[in-house]
């Protein structure tokens, strides 16, 4: 009796130890498919239709047809589709394989649409990278697992990023950008979650400060003593009518009713001259000292006006901005308030709830619990001196998550947006690894890296994707810390020369591996950020050392002329062929700023650079060790 059950028992063990045979067989679609559709689609099923056929016929060689009557093998698109969507959240979908053939389904405007795009990118291999390189291997036929079943819901309602790929339409479906400021997507693509009548700082036009700055001056803000046409006094009465009133115009004239979310942006102006006079005083004082709090309380007030008349789809934005910035007590934000906090005085070497950090973490969770719809302006770029690396790579990922897990619905990440005047770093990169987070911020974001790097770069991709992890590696100034008005060298601590040599030799070896005219030159145009840094730090060609660092620099500011550049920061002003060619030479790129021939700290800098090359090797000795002991 005891060998029988042995043997069961070993029987049994054999069985378990091979996997169970599939209950079905995987789907292997092909260019003998079609595509089903509804009788009468919608907008929205004739774009994702179409969008599949296009595509499908790339892979394939020959698009799939059309139809409304199903057959054999078939990828069912919207209502034609038995993918259920009735728990599936607003502007999500579903992929669901079901006997045999593939059912793509989507919830509210854009749900439909991103569906079809997740499964060209999930099964077919599409990958829009920028709005010139997108990938998209060919095939003789797609797999697809049998027990299929995706359901997406976006993670936030309102996504946004600016640089210079995401303001084009389908780098944006494809990556699930959504914001209407500096993209337009049609309305069978879904359309956008727009902001009318202005995006930022709007107070002052809104409140008329200018027109009754004579009139009316108790309109204006008391600060330090002065009436000033900086900001609005948030308390006077008239002041909310008047800027009530221009509200209601901006909606009678722009408000769309089928939009799923339209936005109004009522925002104090970029300074820090907020109201102090008495009862805005008062007001702050009985909420905890904040002065949020009189700007909570005015927003409110035209928040519900908006509500009494019937603008349902409307929400009203404000900033929690420089003075605003942390949250009053006893009063919260409307339902249908937008509180966007920036985190502009923020290190960006480190993620947002790190020590370092932990004020805005601080009004980051305080908002959290009062306001049902808050926003992050965040910022992902130097705005300075946006020519040189800024190794922020390694946060971006893990704030978008800290932004979810704190309940907020919408992200802006402000970044080069005059990239068109100044793209001399890794812009592509950035904003893909930006876009790519905000459809989905626990992505295996090193994996869309390495694939971004390999498609943008070529094959001397691998190279970029080392080099970026040492840049990364260095994030932050010899405290640690890295905001984004730091001067170059002030980005990255020190790379010993040694480092710095190993990093030229990634490049080289990158550029000797392009394949192609237009690789080579996005390799060109992203070391031109590592030639800056290294002409700000003094390494390598640009070292103590190198007779050769006068011409070095030269060349740079030619190659960044001749790469199309007119801006070296964001405040350059357009003037950068207007550089005394001595400052170009003697000083360091921090001070390639049109009239800096007569800064007192230009002319002393020039006056040890002119030392420097006639006493190469005391000034390269010096240099070296001061390297060594702040690496």
């Amino acid at each position: 009796m005891k060998k029988t059950l042995v043997v069961i028992l070993a029987f049994v063990m054999i069985i378990c130890a091979f996997p169970l045979a599939k209950a079905c067989d995987d789907i292997r679609i092909d260019k003998t498919w079609t595509i089903l559709v509804p009788e009468n689609p919608t907008d929205y099923e004739t774009f994702a239709a179409n969008k599949l056929k296009e595509c499908l016929g790339e892979v394939f060689g020959e698009e799939p047809q059309t139809v409304t009557a199903a057959n054999e093998k078939f990828i069912a698109v919207g209502s034609a589709s038995f993918a259920d969507v009735s728990d599936v959240a607003v502007n999500g979908y579903r992929i669901k394989a079901i006997d045999g053939a593939l059912h793509i389904n989507g919830a509210g405007a854009r749900g439909l649409q991103a569906g079809a795009y997740r499964f060209l990118e999930e099964f077919c291999g599409r990958k829009v990278y920028t709005s010139t390189v997108t990938v998209l291997p060919e095939a003789e036929s797609v797999l697809v697992p049998c027990d299929t079943d995706i359901v997406y819901g976006p993670f936030f309602e309102y996504t946004d990023t600016d640089w210079k790929s995401p303001c084009d339409a389908e780098y944006s479906m494809a990556n699930g950008l959504n914001g209407g400021t500096y993209r337009t997507l049609s309305a069978e693509m879904g359309g956008t979650v727009g902001y009318i009548g202005g995006f930022c700082h709007t107070m002052g036009s809104l409140c008329e400060t200018e027109k009754y700055k004579d009139t009316h001056p108790e309109y204006l803000a008391l600060h330090d003593g002065v009436r000033t046409t900086d900001q609005p006094c948030l308390t006077n009465p008239d002041v909310l009518a008047i800027c009530t009133n221009n509200v209601l115009k901006i909606l009678e004239e722009k408000h769309d009713p089928d939009a799923p979310l339209q936005i109004v942006s009522v925002t104090q102006n970029d300074n820090f001259s907020n109201c102090q006079c008495e009862s805005c005083t008062a007001f702050e004082a009985a909420h905890g000292g904040k002065p949020s709090a009189t700007v909570i309380n005015f927003v409110n007030q035209i928040a519900d006006v908006v509500k009494e008349k019937g603008y349902d789809n409307v929400a009203i934005d404000t900033f929690a901005y420089y003075y605003s910035q942390q949250a009053p007590e006893g009063i919260v934000p409307r339902d249908n308030v937008i509180v966007r906090l920036c985190s502009i005085f923020c290190c960006f070497a480190h993620p947002l709830d790190a020590e370092c950090n932990k004020g805005f973490y601080k009004d980051l969770t305080d908002w959290a619990k009062i306001c049902k719809r808050l926003y992050v302006w965040d910022y992902v770029t130097n705005f300075l001196h946006t020519c040189t690396v800024f190794p922020n790579f390694g946060t971006i990922q893990k704030n978008i998550q800290l932004f979810y897990e704190n309940n907020v619905r919408g992200v802006y990440e402000e970044g080069n947006y005059y990239m068109s005047r100044c793209d001399a770093e890794f812009g592509e990169l950035r904003a893909y690894m930006i876009s790519k987070c905000l459809q989905d911020p626990y992505c295996d974001l090193d994996s869309e890296v390495k694939g971004f790097c390999d498609a943008y770069y070529g094959p001397g991709g691998k190279y970029i994707k080392r080099i970026v992890d040492m840049f990364t590696s260095h994030a932050g100034s010899f405290d640690g810390e890295m905001c984004i008005y730091y001067g170059s060298w002030a980005c990255m601590r020190p790379f010993t020369s040694a480092e710095a040599v190993a990093v030229d030799a990634l490049w080289r070896l990158a550029e000797a591996s392009a394949e192609t005219e237009e690789q080579l030159s996005n390799l060109k145009r992203s070391e031109l950020s590592w030639r800056w840094y290294k002409a700000s730090s003094g390494k390598c060609e640009f070292s103590f050392f190198s007779r050769r660092r006068a011409d070095e620099k030269e060349k740079l500011y030619n190659d960044l002329i001749d790469s199309g550049i007119i801006d070296f920061g964001e405040y350059s002003g357009n003037n950068v062929k207007e550089i005394d060619k001595d400052v170009i030479r003697y000083a360091t790129p921090d001070f390639w700023f049109s009239g800096n021939e007569n800064n007192e700290d230009c002319q002393k800098q020039m006056k040890i650079e002119k030392m420097a090359q006639k006493f190469p090797l005391i000034f390269g000795i010096v240099a070296y060790f001061y390297t060594m002991i702040n690496s």
